[in-house]
């Protein structure tokens, strides 16, 4: 039997005793809206109603259960909710944003109701945080609104984004300087004995500084030449935490020959411990912190002549090493302890530039002359 073609396809209308109409329908989740008032007639009712679908059809819909609710309001619990791969996000990482929040985030545009904010009030907040703070600033606190927008679009609170500045969001960084293994051992050489062993790890194994404060005698396997990175040291306002390393960061490296002589050399330089002990500690055996170990950097790198060099570019030159070894991307990535392929690619870039004067060299013996030899 056909339907009765007067029945209504989407939410519903009633006649309240007041004798105005009410309309109602059913949102995304499933849970009951109600018009934001009543109507004097039914078609009047039934015209909101159309409008409404047509909203939800194009993905313009803003959920009224939401409305007014303020930017401040949203982004804590945004903040509270919000998970990477499954995992909360880390007490430091959670600590930076609440700081990006509270300084440049919110005074301007935490009291504006969501649906206030429009991409005119971000480009006018925009240029004003530039013009206070520096470009990284700015720019790591772009993003983060920008992420915060677009879980309100995915919650229906907005129907677009309205963070539409180009490349705002992106890091512009400046090309680091690729160490040699000269430069390396150099800096290795001007860092106090108990930290000598800290530099070559950061290097021949790539890791990070919060999974080299991590580490623990029981981690290194001399037989085998391993490294096992599972977890890593985060300063946070409360002090030193301890947690599993970034997601997709556990992993076991193995270490060339000159890696395992380095990491036997330090060995020696400790004494008998439990293969729980941290594997570096100050001089007198006290807990090693990340300040401990910038304030030698900064020695280290000023005797090497190197006062530009970053803890960090002696990772970017280990990988850079292990790709013009002629490592794969994916092989790349699981020394790094990375789980997408364009952080990896920023490792490749010297293994390129090296594939560059291989081809120039051929070049010059198919045209019959001598090549200028680099390397063997």
């Amino acid at each position: 039997m056909p339907a009765r073609s007067g029945r209504r396809r989407f939410g519903r209308v009633r006649k309240l005793p007041s004798g105005r109409w009410q309309a109602r329908y059913p949102g995304p989740d499933g849970r009951d809206r109600a018009a934001p008032s009543t109507f004097a007639t039914k078609t009047d009712a039934a015209r909101f109603l159309a409008a409404v679908e047509v909203d939800m059809g194009r993905g313009v819909w803003l959920d009224p259960l939401r409305s007014g609710v303020t930017l401040r309001e949203y982004s804590q619990a945004w903040l509270a909710e919000r998970t990477v791969r499954g995992r909360r996000l880390a007490v430091r990482t959670r600590e930076t944003y609440q700081h990006s929040l509270d300084r440049w985030v919110l005074p301007t545009l935490g009291s504006l109701p969501l649906d206030r904010i429009t991409p005119a009030a971000v480009r006018r907040w925009h240029a004003e945080t530039s013009a206070a703070t520096g470009p990284t600033a700015t720019r790591q606190a772009y993003a983060l609104l920008h992420a915060v927008l677009a879980t309100a679009v995915a919650d229906d609170a907005l129907p677009r984004n309205p963070c539409r500045i180009t490349g705002a969001g992106q890091a512009r960084s400046d090309e680091r300087p690729l160490l040699d293994l000269d430069q390396v051992q150099h800096l290795s050489a001007n860092m106090p004995e108990n930290l000598r062993g800290f530099v070559e790890l950061a290097f021949w194994a790539h890791l990070r500084l919060g999974e080299l404060l991590a580490l623990r005698i029981g981690d290194i396997d001399m037989d085998d030449g391993t490294v096992t990175v599972q977890r890593q040291v985060v300063e946070t306002n409360a002090g030193p935490v301890e947690s599993p390393p970034k997601a997709g960061s556990q992993r076991v490296v193995h270490l060339p020959p000159q890696g395992v002589s380095a990491l036997a050399a330090h060995l020696k330089t400790r004494s008998p411990a439990l293969p729980t002990a941290r594997l570096f500690v100050r001089r007198d055996g006290r807990a090693l912190r990340a300040h401990h170990v910038h304030a030698a950097w900064s020695t280290s790198r000023r005797a090497a002549g190197l006062p530009d060099v970053h803890l960090h570019d002696l990772r970017h030159a280990g990988l850079t090493l292990a790709a013009q070894s002629g490592a794969t991307l994916a092989e790349v990535m699981r020394r790094a302890g990375h789980s997408s392929s364009r952080a990896a690619m920023i490792y490749q870039h010297a293994a390129e530039q090296r594939d560059a004067e291989v081809a120039a060299c051929l070049g010059q013996l198919a045209a019959g002359t001598t090549p200028n030899r680099t390397g063997t």
